[in-house]
């Protein structure tokens, strides 16, 4: 895009649109012109609301008068942060797994030792072996408590050689730059202007990132507590009950089969949040108080979501959701859908 700078002694260069002096925009060239007289009197450059102003009455006259503009592309959603996201949600995962395995030869070990049935897997002897292990359930317990507890602290040891907050840092940085890159793409296919990259990296969207990787930090290292202390409980409740150490040992197996699952869910819920809220916050910094709620059109597409598409919303008055809950899209669990900006060119503030 061609634009004209006006120049202030003393001062940085002021950018005007293309427009500012064109022919049929007489008044607004007028107005632009003495402006800059007078700044350079003054030795003052045009004020931030003049340049506003300016800039708002050049993309009416380029859209014929039209004062709402809904954006003509769709923002992407980060797949890419997902990912890196994702593949460090394995990583650190696979380290718990690797921990366990190297403890289930103990663990068996300390359940067949519990009961004298230790082998035999009938339901028949369920009872026996119930009824068995009630004779040397305080040594076995106590056993059992010591080797979750050395469990614990190798895993504390290894991940706290695994950098993980520096690798969340990665992917919140990932995650801002292809949302902003996104959100430039609206504004540039939309009205026909670039904007600065440099400032959505303020004090503002730095707070935003850091309250992000500090929260997701602890996310991640709860969920791997909360998968060991899990699988206690159920060691301790299968052996208690009379299930067999064959049994207790696959159970275990597939519950960090499920605990390694909701962990990916957590990356692809937790990048999506990300982007939601640094959208929310571009839109609404620029003057945009509506959007149109878009879907990833696939067959993923919860049926609440998919009644939404299409529709218009305000920032100020997120819609209802599933259960009753009211969200603005990336906000619900899971959400992979996009808030598309509806333009007011009467309040649009862009940083040009």
């Amino acid at each position: 895009m061609r634009e004209t700078l006006l120049l202030c002694p003393r001062k940085p260069l002021i950018v005007a649109p293309r427009g500012f002096f064109a022919p049929n925009n007489k008044k607004l060239t007028d107005k632009a012109i003495n402006c800059k007289f007078e700044a350079m009197r003054e030795g003052d450059c045009l004020d931030d609301a003049l340049r506003k102003e300016i800039l708002r009455e050049d993309l009416k006259r380029r859209h014929k008068g039209k004062k709402i503009i809904p954006a003509r592309y769709r923002m992407k959603f980060p797949e890419i942060a997902e990912r890196e996201y994702v593949r460090l949600a394995n990583e650190y995962m696979a380290i718990e797994k690797d921990v366990l395995l190297k403890y289930i030869p103990e663990l068996k070990r300390i359940l067949d030792e519990g009961t004298q049935y230790n082998t035999d897997s009938r339901k028949d002897n369920e009872k026996k072996r119930k009824t068995a292990r009630f004779s040397g359930i305080d040594n076995t317990i106590v056993r059992l408590g010591i080797l979750f507890d050395s469990m614990q602290k190798e895993l504390d040891s290894a991940f706290g050689l695994y950098d993980l907050k520096r690798r969340v840092n990665d992917i919140a940085n990932l995650d801002h730059k292809l949302t902003v890159a996104e959100w430039k793409k609206a504004v540039s296919r939309t009205l026909g202007i670039d904007i600065l990259s440099d400032y959505y990296s303020g004090d503002f969207y730095r707070e935003m990132l850091a309250k992000w990787v500090s929260a997701n930090v602890d996310l991640i290292k709860t969920v791997s507590k909360e998968s060991l202390r899990s699988l206690k409980e159920k060691v301790y409740s299968d052996y208690m009950n009379g299930r067999s150490t064959t049994d207790i040992v696959k159970k275990l197996q597939r519950q960090y089969g499920m605990d390694k699952r909701r962990a990916r869910l957590i990356a692809r819920d937790q990048t999506a949040k990300l982007n939601a809220d640094i959208t929310q916050s571009q839109q609404r910094d620029a003057g945009v108080s509506q959007y149109k709620w878009s879907t990833s059109l696939d067959g993923r597409v919860r049926k609440s979501h998919r009644a939404l598409g299409g529709k218009i919303f305000n920032w100020d008055e997120p819609p209802e959701t599933d259960g009753g809950r009211r969200c603005h899209p990336g906000e619900d669990y899971q959400c992979r859908c996009c808030a598309i900006p509806i333009f007011d060119l009467d309040r649009l503030d862009l940083p040009v």
